[in-house]
C-alpha cells in the first residue's frame, strides 16, 4: 500500500449533548479512492466538516504527508489541497463555466476581467477533468452530470490534492455516472487521494479501493470494496440484509391497473424519451410488481404516462383501472382513477424545497384544508401531524423547512403527500434513490403495509436487490415493452440476462 498522505487520529467532536464523532480514525493514500459508507447521523458529514475546515474538532489529529494539519477555516484546508465537493453544487448557474471556475480568483488585467484568457485556462482545467465542454457555456444549461463534472474541474483549479465527493451520483443517470467513475479513475491514477461518500452499495465495487463504514459517530470497520453487500448492510445497520424487506403478501385482491398491448401516442414527441409502445401487466390490490430494465428501456415513462406527468398524447389499447376502461393522459385524470406517483426526482419534481413539511404535505389535498375557499390551519395542522407520525418524518414539527430536512425524511413527505389522497395505485420511480440503508427498511416496512391495506403498487428501480427483496413480481422491459415476468426470489443473475437481451427464450 502507498505512504499515507493524509491520516486523521482520534478525532472527536460534540454539538451541544450530541456526540458527533467518538474518536474516529481514518487515512487516505495518494491516489486512492477510499469509500465512505454511514446511514444519515452516522457522522460522516461532521467527520467530513472537520476534514474540510468547516468544523473545529474538540480532540484529534490531523496529518498530511505525516505533518501536522491546523485547519481553523475552509481557506486553510484550500490552501493544504483538500477540496470538498458537496452533494449540493456550490455553482453558480447564472455564470458560464469559466466564471464559475474562477470565481473569486478572477483574471484581470488592467483592473479589467480577462475574459479570453480565463475562457482558455478553463478549458485546460476541463480537459484535466475529462470534461468536454465548452467553458463558454452557461452553467443554468448543463445536466446535472456536466455540472458534477464542473464541479470537479473547479476543485482540480485549487490544485486538489485530497477530492472530498459527497453522494456525487445522487442526481445522475447511469450514463452520467459511469462517466463520472471514469473521471475519478483518471483522477485516482495522476495521484489524488478522493473520499467517496455514497448510499449506493453497488458503488463501492467498481469505484473503490477501501471501503470504511460508519455507524453512531464510530467506524465500525474497514473492508475490501469486494466484499458482500450483505456484510456491508450488517456493518452498516447492525442487522442481516434479509431483515431489511418484510415478508410478502399472502394474498392479493382484485386487479386495480391492467394494461394489455398499450402504447401510448405523444402529441409532441419528446428528444430522449422511451415512450410505452407495447405494455401487459396487472398490479392487484396488495401487491408490490417491480420494472426492472437498463437505463433508458422506458421505465419512468411508463409511470409517466400513466401518471399524464411530462408528456401530452393519449394511450390507445386495453387500460383499465379497476376493471373499467380508463382514459389516463392527464394528471387530474390519474388522480381521479386513484393514481399517485411519486417521481425519481424528489428535489426538483416531488417537493417545494423552499416550502414547509406541512405546505408541502397538503399539496396533493387542498380541498380537505379549505372548506370555504380559505386554508384553515387547523385542518392542516391536524392531517400533516397525523402524517408526521404515520411516516415518521423527523423532526416532528409541521413548520420544518423541507430544504433542512435529510434525503430519508424529504422522501418520507413525499410518500405523505401523495397518500394522504387514499390512491388505490402508487407509482413509484426510483424510490429509495439517495437515501442510506435505515431509511431504504423503513420505506420498504411502510410500503409492505400500504400493500396489506389494499394498494396497488408498481415500482421502478435500477437496484436489482431492491426489486428481488421487496416485489411479489417483477416486469422486465426493452426498449417500450414488456418483455419477461418473474415470479418472488428470481436470481438477480436471471433478472440481468433478460435484462440485457439474453435468454428471451427460455
Amino acid at each position: 500500500m502507498t505512504a499515507r498522505l493524509l491520516e486523521v487520529r482520534g478525532i472527536q467532536k460534540r454539538f451541544g449533548g450530541v456526540h458527533a464523532l467518538k474518536g474516529v480514525d481514518f487515512d487516505l493514500a495518494a491516489g486512492e479512492v477510499h469509500v465512505l459508507l454511514g446511514e444519515n447521523g452516522a457522522g460522516k458529514s461532521t467527520l467530513m466538516g472537520v476534514l474540510s475546515g468547516a468544523f473545529l474538532p474538540d480532540a484529534g489529529t490531523i496529518t498530511l504527508d505525516g505533518n501536522l494539519l491546523n485547519l481553523t477555516s475552509p481557506r486553510d484546508a484550500h490552501a493544504a489541497g483538500i477540496v470538498m465537493i458537496p452533494q449540493e453544487l456550490d455553482l453558480v448557474p447564472g455564470l458560464d463555466i469559466a466564471g464559475n471556475l474562477f470565481l473569486g480568483n478572477e483574471i484581470t488585467r488592467h483592473g479589467v476581467l480577462a475574459g479570453a484568457a480565463m475562457r482558455r485556462k478553463a478549458q485546460d482545467l476541463l480537459a484535466r477533468a475529462g470534461v468536454s465542454l465548452d467553458a463558454s457555456l452557461p452553467v443554468a444549461s448543463l445536466r446535472m452530470g456536466e455540472r458534477q463534472l464542473v464541479a470537479i474541474a473547479k476543485a482540480l483549479s485549487a490544485q486538489a490534492r485530497i477530492l472530498i465527493m459527497d453522494e456525487p451520483t445522487a442526481a445522475l443517470s447511469a450514463v452520467e455516472a459511469d462517466h463520472l467513475f471514469t473521471v475519478v479513475k483518471e483522477l485516482s491514477e495522476r495521484g489524488v487521494g478522493i473520499v467517496y461518500i455514497s448510499h449506493r452499495l453497488e458503488e463501492v465495487t467498481r469505484i473503490g479501493h477501501r471501503v470504511t463504514v460508519m455507524r453512531d459517530g464510530a467506524v465500525v470497520g474497514t473492508t475490501t470494496p469486494d466484499a458482500p453487500q450483505a456484510t456491508l448492510v450488517q456493518m452498516l445497520v447492525g442487522r442481516p440484509f434479509s431483515d431489511l424487506f418484510p415478508p410478502r403478501a399472502q394474498r392479493i385482491g382484485a386487479p386495480i391497473l391492467q394494461l394489455e398491448h398499450a402504447a401510448f401516442d405523444p402529441d409532441i414527441p419528446r428528444l430522449g424519451w422511451q415512450v410505452p409502445v407495447d405494455i401487459s401487466l396487472t398490479v392487484h390490490a396488495g401487491e408490490i410488481v417491480g420494472l426492472a430494465g437498463l437505463m433508458g428501456v422506458g421505465r419512468t415513462e411508463l409511470l409517466s404516462t400513466l401518471y399524464g406527468f411530462g408528456i401530452s398524447g393519449k394511450w390507445r389499447g386495453r387500460v383499465d383501472v379497476r376493471g373499467k376502461p380508463t382514459l389516463l393522459g392527464s394528471i387530474a385524470a390519474a388522480r381521479e382513477a386513484g393514481i399517485a406517483l411519486v417521481t425519481d426526482d424528489r428535489r426538483g419534481t416531488g417537493l417545494i424545497l423552499s416550502q414547509t413539511v406541512a405546505q408541502n404535505a397538503v399539496m396533493s389535498t387542498l380541498k380537505r384544508v379549505t372548506p370555504f375557499g380559505l386554508v384553515s390551519r387547523a385542518l392542516e395542522r391536524r392531517q400533516v401531524t397525523r402524517a408526521i407520525n404515520d411516516y415518521d418524518v423527523r423532526p416532528r414539527s409541521p413548520d420544518a423547512q423541507v430544504v433542512n430536512l435529510s434525503g430519508g425524511n424529504q422522501q418520507k413527505v413525499v410518500f405523505a403527500k401523495e397518500l394522504m389522497n387514499d390512491p388505490g395505485l402508487l407509482l413509484l420511480d426510483e424510490p429509495t434513490r439517495g437515501v442510506d440503508v435505515g431509511a431504504k427498511a423503513e420505506i420498504y416496512r411502510r410500503l409492505r403495509s400500504l400493500a396489506e391495506s389494499g394498494l396497488g403498487v408498481l415500482v421502478a428501480s435500477s437496484e436489482l436487490p431492491e426489486l428481488i427483496g421487496l416485489c411479489d413480481r417483477i416486469i422486465v422491459m426493452h426498449a417500450g415493452r414488456t418483455i419477461h415476468e418473474f415470479g418472488p426470489n428470481p436470481s438477480e443473475e436471471a433478472v440481468r440476462r433478460i435484462s440485457e437481451g439474453e435468454g428471451l427464450a427460455a
